[in-house]
């Protein structure tokens, strides 16, 4: 005898084994056993949650001989041939196929016969969104008035695309998704006539990668029990392709590390093994998902689904990474999946979104990272700095700074170079897109203002009197520090700031100062004395 499928060997023979679904599954018992069953019902929801098995169940309720019943018996003649699909008084049609006008004509005419074996005629059409706007016409007049004995069962995926005017005429049912755990105990009930061992994790990634689908469910287990081997979780990832929670773990580790080299390497790694940049991409959206949950909720158990292995890390690995920081990594990611699908060089396109995800703004704001180090001031963040001018494409320049002894015995530093006003206010638009990328908020309370002024390492920013509300935001640390590191990561020079008001500027015009900087550049500082 042929092979049969698992999900057409476990198809729900009952309301009871419909799983996740009960409330439908209750409010079509008691229709059925009050005597008010309604002539036409939309059954509209994802795949595989069952609404094609609910339609048979309804048909052998309505036909068993010892019915009609909440509960068919499932072992008398009618039961077993609508179970075998050999009904006469069950049709079903795929809408898919069979979607032009001339079917649904033929379906009229057929429709007026009595029932030949059992009470009722059960039309059950699938995929009942795909016909087409005639047929949808020529079907209405029959929903209206149907014959007596007859029931429509409209099956749907997509019940936005039905017409108002179906809608207005059957009962319609709304099939959810099915909980990861409902699908595990469904799957553990399946696997107890297993020969070969299996593990929970096992069952829990294939209910994970179902999506919500019993159908999926079962068909995946069915391809990972062909295997003939231990069904764990090592071999579910072999065979659906998909990431370890080892690998996942590990890569986005690397992500959150900013350390490109080591997430290109592993990116490499993967596709060698066969895995898709589609199936990456969605693999660690879902990580980082989880991260962003434990974020936002005191306990995530309900909403997480990891093996317990897994659990510690996750949660310690939320730990490290703010709020902001998955935001923009999932938004980031998300947009790079529709990308991909649609890029003649996924590889590239994904290899661009990550390199893009390493060089993070948290690097350079403090209130993104709990890493100490992004706290320090930017004298001391010399070497790292560096890594972060590569990163963005940042020219480095070099300052050198001469050591003398003075007559006391003590060291005095002297830079041999100095910034102009002139050489800021060309660097100013890169600057500001810097701080864009650092903060967006700082960012907008810094456009309003230019830079008028250059005295001893310390840059005047110039707000107008009715902007003193940016320049109060610039001013306080977090701001001022992150304007700072920018002006450090552009000029290579450490620069100070403070901002001013139209009433606090400098008497010295724009012009005495940029010859000020110019004779500096010329002159050695003690040869040079400024008069008012």
């Amino acid at each position: 005898m042929a092979y049969k499928a698992l999900y057409r060997e476990w198809r729900p023979k009952n309301f009871k084994e419909v799983i996740g679904q009960d409330h439908i599954s209750l409010t079509l018992k008691n229709a059925i056993e009050h005597g008010r069953v309604a002539h036409a019902y939309l059954f509209s929801g994802p795949r595989g949650t069952g609404k094609t098995s609910s339609a048979k169940v309804l048909a052998k309720a309505l036909n068993c001989e010892n019915g009609p019943t909440p509960e068919p018996c499932n072992t008398c003649e009618h039961c077993l041939r609508i179970n075998s699909g050999s009904s006469m008084d069950v049709l079903e049609i795929d809408a898919a196929s069979n979607r032009g006008i001339d079917e649904i004509r033929d379906l009229r005419e057929k429709v007026k016969f009595a029932a030949t074996e059992g009470r009722y005629k059960v039309y059950i059409i699938d995929e009942v969104h795909m016909l087409t706007t005639e047929a949808f016409n020529a079907l209405l007049k029959t929903l209206e008035e149907p014959p007596e004995q007859v029931v429509f069962v409209l099956a749907t995926t997509e019940p936005h695309k039905i017409p108002a005017t179906i809608l207005s005429r059957v009962q319609r049912f709304d099939f959810k998704r099915i909980s990861v755990p409902n699908i595990v105990s469904r799957l553990n009930t399946v696997v107890e006539d297993f020969a070969q061992e299996v593990d929970e994790d096992a069952l829990l990634l294939i209910a994970r990668k179902a999506e919500g689908g019993m159908r999926d469910a079962l068909s995946l287990l069915d391809q990972c029990y062909s295997t003939g081997q231990r069904l764990d979780v090592d071999r579910v990832v072999q065979v659906l392709g998909a990431l370890s929670e080892d690998d996942i773990y590990s890569f986005c580790e690397k992500i959150i590390d900013g350390d490109t080299f080591a997430v290109i390497n592993s990116l490499n790694d993967f596709l060698l093994e066969g895995k898709e940049c589609v199936q990456i991409v969605r693999e660690v959206v879902e990580h980082l998902r989880n991260l962003l949950i434990l974020k936002v909720t005191n306990d995530g158990s309900n909403l997480i689904f990891v093996s317990k292995e897994a659990w510690d890390k996750i949660l310690s690995q939320s730990q490290k990474v703010s709020l902001e920081r998955l935001s923009k990594f999932i938004t980031l990611f998300i947009k790079s999946e529709g990308e991909i699908k649609n890029s003649t060089q996924p590889r590239i396109t994904l290899e661009v979104a990550l390199i893009k995800a390493c060089s993070s703004d948290s690097v350079f704001n403090p209130s993104q990272s709990n890493n100490e180090s992004a706290k320090i001031a930017p004298l001391a963040q010399a070497s790292t700095q560096q890594q972060v001018n590569k990163k963005l494409g940042v020219e480095d320049k070099k300052v050198e700074v001469k050591v003398q002894v003075c007559n006391n015995g003590e060291q005095e530093y002297k830079k041999e170079q100095r910034i102009s006003l002139s050489e800021v206010k060309d660097n100013w638009q890169k600057i500001l897109e810097l701080v864009k990328k650092t903060s967006i908020g700082t960012y907008a309370f810094l456009i309003e203002g230019v830079p008028i002024d250059l005295n001893k390492d310390v840059l005047s920013i110039g707000f107008k009197e009715k902007n003193t509300f940016h320049r109060d935001k610039i001013n306080q640390p977090e701001n001022k520090k992150i304007v700072e590191q920018s002006l450090f990561t552009v000029l290579g020079y450490p620069i100070g700031i403070k901002c001013t008001s139209n009433s606090e500027f400098s008497t010295s015009s724009e012009t005495d100062r940029d010859l000020i900087d110019q004779t500096y550049q010329v002159f050695p500082e003690e040869l040079v004395e400024i008069k008012e």
